[in-house]
């Protein structure tokens, strides 16, 4: 009987257990790697008992030098503080721990420099797969940094290609749908607040959804790296004072959540919240929002569920499976106006 359980001294090697097995090294390496149909199942029963006697631990990084997979699945995130990204993030790891896989995640931050130095790392590693929220709008552009075979899903963009499998949401229409709404409430006037929309196919999307109803709609665009200025609050109050002395009815459009909450103070502080010539709408990927105004109409879009379907996807890619019900390359995970 062997047992180095509590011997912290020794560590056995795949050669040492194969000694103490009565097989080869080959049929110790086919047993760890799930490849015993050449084996008896007294063999593998036997192979199965010394590892554990002996507390046997596989080297990864020899498992993934000789069998090329490494069970480890890259997913970069736009930006770890948005909510979306946090939220699909949370989505994709628990389908792919369903799946035996290990979600390693990237924060790009809204910086395209930080994003190709992510990518370059991935492509240095041994990864399976790749979940990625790009911030590089062009597919041919993108395609160069990506390691060719490297299994990729893209979350949150439409690239407009076939090369890639794309889970997004209906960003056009939903904002169309939305902006009309509040058009049959009678508001004249559209504030839409985001941050840069040129070179993002979400923004550019939903900034043409809500143009179709309001085409003359107006832009407050947020530095990233300055969430919230004096200058934005001048501009968003100075646009509100001048539709009211027209007796116009403002409607502001946050096309991400954190943006609203970033306004949130300064509507409190001028009464702009329950003001029946302001409504506010936004995207919506929690639940905070919802309770500070109850009464609003939301966006509700479902990261988690975007990130789980991405997930599910390369998982059953890795494995060399089809995933049932998927017949295109883009889908979309419809938001809802709430």
């Amino acid at each position: 009987m062997v047992n180095n359980r509590n011997n912290s001294e020794h560590v056995f090697t795949i050669k040492e257990v194969a000694q103490l097995a009565g097989v080869s090294s080959a049929t110790i390496s086919r047993f760890i790697n799930g490849k015993m149909n050449r084996m008896s199942k007294e063999t593998a029963a036997k192979i199965a008992d010394i590892i554990d006697q002996t507390g046997f631990v596989v080297n990864a990084t020899a498992r993934q030098l000789s069998t090329h997979n490494s069970q480890l699945v890259a997913v970069v995130a736009a930006d770890i503080d948005d909510y979306f990204s946090t939220e699909f993030f949370k989505g994709a790891s628990s389908v792919l721990e369903q799946n035996q896989l290990t979600a390693i995640l990237f924060d790009s931050n809204s910086d395209k420099k930080r994003e190709l130095t992510n990518l370059k790392i991935i492509n240095h590693q041994v990864f399976d797969g790749l979940i990625i929220q790009p911030l590089i709008n062009e597919q041919s552009e993108l395609r160069q940094e990506i390691r060719q075979g490297l299994k990729t899903i893209i979350v949150d963009r439409d690239l407009h290609t076939q090369d890639w499998t794309m889970v997004t949401t209906n960003n056009y229409s939903i904002s169309q749908q939305t902006a009309a709404y509040f058009r049959q409430q009678q508001f004249d006037d559209c504030i839409v607040i985001s941050e840069a929309v040129t070179g993002t196919s979400t923004r550019e999307d939903r900034s043409a959804g809500i143009r179709t109803v309001f085409p003359n709609a107006s832009l407050i665009e947020i530095d990233n790296s300055r969430p919230f200025i004096k200058e934005n609050e001048k501009k968003a109050l100075a646009m509100i004072e001048k539709n009211r002395a027209a007796k116009r009815k403002t409607l502001f459009f946050f096309l991400k959540e954190r943006l609203l909450l970033a306004f949130f103070p300064t509507f409190m502080h001028h009464d702009l919240l329950s003001a029946p010539d302001i409504a506010i709408t936004a995207f919506s990927d929690t639940a905070i929002v919802k309770r500070l105004l109850p009464d609003s109409k939301l966006i509700k879009q479902d990261p988690f569920l975007m990130g789980a379907t991405a997930a599910e996807i390369l998982a059953d890619r890795i494995n060399n499976q089809q995933t049932p019900n998927i017949s295109s390359n883009q889908i979309v995970i419809p938001a809802k106006l709430q």
